[in-house]
């Protein structure tokens, strides 16, 4: 007996489907850009935001 066999457990198994396979470049992509924000920190190009407002205002710039 599993307890896939218990009616209370086999309800609670989700019946979702596997998602597609992922594009392998998006991964390299993203890691692309971890990176290139690491090189940027270590030289130093950073902005320190002192509240939300300022954080959106260089967000939309």
């Amino acid at each position: 007996m599993t307890c896939y066999d218990n009616p209370e457990v086999a309800e609670m198994v989700s019946t979702a489907k596997k998602p597609a396979k992922e594009d392998p470049g998006k991964g390299k992509e993203f890691m692309e850009g971890i990176r290139e924000g690491l090189e940027d920190y270590a030289e130093g190009r950073y902005n320190v935001s002192k509240n939300a407002d300022e954080l959106l205002a260089c967000l939309i710039l």
